[in-house]
């Protein structure tokens, strides 16, 4: 078995370091137009071919930012440009210098810029950095943790390790021997995961039976478990699991066999089980971390990770589907990828600013830092739709003065994370890509509901929705309802403000400039900020089960949302101090093909908006807009409590309830949908495919996204008549069904065969035709595999003996070639 990691990197295309400048990720040369050119009969153009044809050069723009000036790349220093960061623990432990995320732009910066000489040089650095580094403590605490569950110092080192495992999987025969052994057998095989009172444990092995757990408190004779974070189990158990398969190609030890390092006895799940575990709940019930400002994207390195190097079919696969759903979720949650969603961890105050003087009313950027969503960088590289990065953002937010200075440019900070995006196997599927970046295939209505699900830790304990309707020239979104905390425990500990779920204001999003906002002296006034947003209700951390009771934002429907209490911003010109029927035109005018018109009622803090899409229909004008408000809804009046209808310009009559009394569902205020009487018309245009939520227990419903058994998820694309299809239903058996009809299965079929069998013609082990005990011989192998299978075969060369008769589909893979197949 040989020792190099079964992995091939594939190779970008070069790129030339003087395109991009060192102190942004720089799209100068790399992004699309803001809108494409329709053709002489109108239509917009397919813009999915170019954003792909320009993906090596966005890639390469954020491994010139992450690397910067490479001249300047020391192996320790105090400041950005280290490879290594020191890590001081007083007289606890010893200072450790751990691999910083930038050594693995620095080995990819050959690459993209193979005739730059820095690229060598650089190479030989990071072996050098690799060889004075140790490992560290991973998980929530460092290595001081009390029964307390007291810590003055963090752990985190698997957040580096994440940066570690695409370092050696993609560059281990780049690196002088003894660092890619050192990386291997120390640096990823010993982080450390330590818990009071207890043995510690490494990210190498065997799970534990209490893997969920970061520690306990004990207070007298009572003892309570204080649970890991979402994202920190996930990241330990993806180390744990990608460093044993390159361990078992060193010592075949059993213990590094991910398949059978269980032990049922001490209730130890095997590695595999366990991820697979993960994986399988986030589709059945999104994350427990829902959202999570910042924490989505160290998990989502998790599954990249998974998706790239898992030597089983299944994990492969099940990280795939599960990067699928992250995708489509995110193309319904954003408009220019920018989100305002309901959010889990962490309610912090950078996270949840608030406009001075309106509480409640949110504040935070929509696109950068400064308490944005992490997700639009990391999609920006994906999918390529960067028009919201067209203009700078020079405004300077309370706590973090830095700013955007450049047009299309991303902040340099996000360099290392979309480097690990770069050289992931991942990408958008095409139909998940077109809702992303095709501005006239974005109309749809999707309900997410989450609830909560039996599992180790207990972190799935919340029951709310996420709503979003979309279209063209906008995007509406249900703000959610609060949570209680994420992390539940005794004594104090896990019962913190950072990790209860809030619920946002619900939002009107223009598309691209669409409402054409006029900056303000200070740098504030972009549509990139949450305060240039239509919002409804009010931000709440406060869930049902509080004294404070809360709020439920929720009142979400196409072209329709509504609530109790608002924030109208300047340029809808619309009074926030008078009562009364008011209208907003924004048509689409020029270049700018997205715009709309908006009715807009008020009375005694209540209030409705209706809002049509002018680039859909430009045949519209406002008066009949105006028209048909007025005609179709002569009686509108506001009771707290009480259901009402609004009938839209594509006669939907959408039934819906405001409260601000305590009327409802034991919170102060509310706002909801009912029902939806879809109108007669076009189907495109009234959404009628999406239907109404009569389903309780349904997690995904909508004209995107549907849940069809649990665990299983077909997303649409209705545009293109597509339909992807993840179906997890059963735990041993994974089927995904692409856009194209292509089917891909892990697990075993109903008669108990593997859809996917490795062959080594070196082993001599027992045999059972995986990667841990492959069969050595193709014999065996094309028996054993289920029909439709694969067979991966190692480095090396079989010797079969008479003829092998294949009556079954089969297709042979050699994962990093030097197979050799000779019959005789």
């Amino acid at each position: 078995m040989m020792r190099n990691p079964y992995h091939k990197r594939s190779r970008p295309a070069p790129q030339n370091p003087t395109s991009f400048q060192s102190d942004r990720i720089d799209l100068t040369s790399a992004h699309l137009a803001p809108y494409p050119s329709p053709d002489p009969s109108g239509i917009f153009p397919d813009s999915r071919p170019l954003a792909n044809s320009l993906f090596d050069s966005r890639a390469a723009a954020a491994v010139r930012a992450a690397v910067g000036d490479p001249s300047s790349v020391k192996i320790e220093s105090a400041g950005l440009e280290a490879l290594l960061e020191r890590k001081d623990y007083s007289n606890v432990a010893p200072p450790t210098l751990i691999v910083t995320p930038r050594c693995l732009a620095a080995m990819t910066y050959a690459d993209y810029f193979p005739d730059d000489p820095n690229g060598a040089s650089l190479r030989t650095e990071v072996s050098a950095a690799i060889m004075q580094a140790g490992p560290g403590w991973c998980g929530t605490f460092g290595p001081d943790v009390d029964n307390l569950g007291q810590s003055k110092f963090e752990g985190n080192y698997d957040l580096s390790q994440m940066f570690m495992l695409p370092l050696v999987y993609n560059y281990y025969d780049e690196l002088a021997p003894q660092a890619g052994e050192r990386l291997i057998t120390l640096l990823l095989a010993r982080g450390r995961i330590h818990r009071a009172s207890q043995d510690d444990t490494f990210t190498s092995g065997s799970a534990p039976n209490d893997w969920s757990r970061a520690g306990h408190v004990s207070a007298l004779v009572n003892v309570a478990d204080i649970p890991e974070t979402e994202n920190h189990v996930l990241m330990i158990a993806t180390t744990r699991y990608l460093t044993n398969q390159l361990l078992y190609q060193r010592d075949r030890d059993p213990q590094h066999d991910n398949r059978r390092n269980g032990n049922a006895k001490e209730s130890q799940p095997a590695c595999m089980d366990q991820v697979l575990g993960l994986l399988r709940n986030y589709l059945r019930d999104d994350f427990a971390e829902y959202n999570a400002k910042n924490y989505q994207e160290e998990t989502r390195h998790a599954l990249l990770n998974l998706c790239s190097f898992a030597y089983d079919a299944e994990v492969r696969l099940g990280a795939r589907m599960v990067l699928d759903y992250i995708s489509a979720h995110i193309a319904v949650s954003s408009n220019d990828l920018r989100r305002m969603v309901p959010f889990r961890r962490r309610n912090e105050p950078d996270k949840v600013r608030q406009i001075p003087g309106k509480p409640g009313v949110m504040d935070v950027s929509l696109l950068d830092s400064h308490g944005a969503d992490p997700m639009p960088a990391h999609f920006a590289l994906l999918a390529g739709n960067t028009r919201a990065y067209q203009n700078p953002s020079t405004r300077r937010w309370p706590d973090d003065p830095t700013t955007r200075p450049w047009n299309w440019a991303i902040t340099p900070n996000f360099g290392s994370e979309l480097t690990l995006g770069a050289l992931s196997s991942y990408r958008l599927p095409p139909s998940i890509h077109d809702l992303f970046i095709n501005d006239l295939h974005r109309r749809f209505f999707q309900r997410l509901h989450r609830h909560r699900l039996e599992e180790p830790g207990q972190q799935r304990n919340c029951d709310n929705m996420e709503i979003y309707a979309g279209s063209p020239s906008y995007l509406l979104t249900a703000g959610g309802k609060p949570a209680t905390w994420v992390i539940p425990g005794k004594f104090g500990v896990g019962y913190q403000a950072q990790n209860l779920g809030v619920a946002v204001p619900n939002s009107f999003m223009p598309t691209g400039l669409s409402a054409r906002i006029v900056p303000r002296p200070d740098g504030s006034g972009t549509i990139n900020e949450s305060a240039e947003l239509i919002q409804i209700m009010r931000f709440s951390d406060a869930p049902e089960d509080s004294d404070a009771g809360g709020t439920i934002n929720y009142g979400v429907a196409p072209d329709f949302m509504c609530g109790f209490a608002f924030h109208l911003p300047e340029w809808t010109s619309v009074p926030e101090d008078k009562d009364g029927v008011f209208f907003v035109d924004r048509k689409s005018l020029g270049d700018d093909p997205a715009g709309f018109f908006l009715a807009i009622v008020k009375s005694l803090g209540f209030i409705l908006i209706e809002a049509f899409d002018t680039w859909l229909h430009p045949e519209v004008s406002f008066e009949q807009f105006q028209r048909h408000m007025h005609t179709d809804n002569p009686n509108l009046k506001f009771v707290s409590g009480q259901e009402a209808v609004y009938t839209t310009y594509f006669g939907n009559r959408i039934h819906y309830v405001i409260w601000h009394s305590r009327e409802l569902d034991n919170h102060n205020f509310g706002s909801k949908i009912l029902k939806i009487e879809y109108g007669p018309g076009n189907p495109f245009d009234t959404l009628v495919d999406a239907g109404n939520y009569t389903d309780e227990t349904k997690f995904l419903s909508g004209t995107v996204m549907e849940s069809f058994a649990d665990g299983a998820i077909n997303v649409h694309n209705r545009y293109l008549g597509t339909t992807i299809a993840l179906d997890w239903s059963n735990p041993q058996h994974l089927v995904r069904t692409s856009e194209d009809g292509k089917v891909e299965q892990a697990g075993r079929n109903g008669a108990g065969q593997p859809f996917e069998v490795w062959v080594d013609s070196d082993w001599n082990g027992p045999h059972e035709g995986d990667f841990y005990r492959p069969f050595n011989n193709l014999a065996d192998a094309v028996a054993a595999v289920a029909d439709g299978g694969v067979i991966k075969i190692a480095p090396g060369a079989t010797h079969e003996r008479g003829p092998i008769n294949v009556r079954k589909r089969v297709r042979f893979s050699a994962p990093v070639g030097g197979a050799t197949i000779a019959l005789r």
